[in-house]
């Protein structure tokens, strides 16, 4: 789970839209009138499947409202996880709106002035959001390589490590496995990076928000790259740039689902 931003060209936004919604609706009363779902059999599951089919066919919504995802390999950063056209944020600690919000400085949400209540899918000011990245990169760039990491205690478990000799037994025991773990991971006994061990430079002992009350907890500190981050961004910027020199930005929408 996390934030996925994701840009559409439409043929026909409006009329799209309305087909998809038409669509929607009959999908919704030929189930209904079919009864409970499970008591269906398969043939009769594939004869209401054939007839939505046929319906979408009917109206149009195949050949009329057509709409492509845009999603390009960036030719400086191909192998990056943003694409020109599509970005992410998972809701881990490792996520760039986490990132970010920690560092004090503005969000994707704040970039391109997303509230809750926004529609799915958009055209914002593209000009806008372009300006509010690249100063967001900007600043991004004088930021520092810090990262936080929050250890909370565990609240389904009675601590059973009370001096360091048996906190090293649940460590060691943890490394044998180490070749069936390809990434960090977490589990009953405690948080363990092995695949990835991090440069720790700070503990800090605090309190955390954990299910409607506080806990104590340990924070983290460790040092990491800010590359990755920093490409980024670069990849926002350039898909803004793309969109805004599109002779088809007009029928380009971004798409927001968290």
């Amino acid at each position: 789970m996390g934030l996925d931003i994701y840009f559409r060209k439409y043929d026909n936004f409006e009329k799209t839209k309305e087909l998809e919604g038409i669509q929607e609706d009959y999908e919704n009363t030929i189930w209904e009138q079919a009864g409970e779902y499970d008591s269906l059999s398969d043939e009769q599951k594939a004869s209401i499947r054939e007839k939505i089919k046929a319906h979408s066919a009917e109206i149009g919504l195949d050949s009329f409202a057509k709409s492509e995802n845009i999603e390009i390999d960036h030719p400086d950063y191909p192998d990056h996880y943003f694409k020109l056209g599509y970005f992410r944020s998972s809701y881990n600690s490792s996520g760039i709106e986490r990132i970010l919000k920690n560092l004090g400085l503005p969000t994707l949400h704040d970039v391109f002035e997303r509230e809750d209540d926004s529609e799915y899918e958009s055209q914002p000011d593209w000009e806008g959001c372009l300006a509010r990245a690249q100063n967001l990169l900007d600043k991004f760039r004088l930021s520092s390589p810090y990262r936080v990491e929050k250890v909370d205690g565990n609240i389904f478990k009675t601590p059973d490590v009370f001096s360091e000799a048996d906190a090293l037994k649940v460590f060691l025991k943890e490394l044998e496995g180490k070749e069936t773990h390809e990434y960090n991971y977490s589990n009953s006994s405690g948080e363990f990076y092995l695949a990835e061990p991090m440069k720790v430079s700070g503990m800090i002992p605090g309190r955390s928000s954990l299910l409607g009350g506080e806990r104590d907890c340990i924070y983290v500190i460790y040092e990491s790259d800010n590359s990755w981050y920093e490409q980024a961004i670069q990849i926002v910027i350039d898909t803004l740039k793309m969109v805004i020199d599109s002779p088809d930005r007009g029928k380009i929408y971004m798409a927001w689902s968290s």
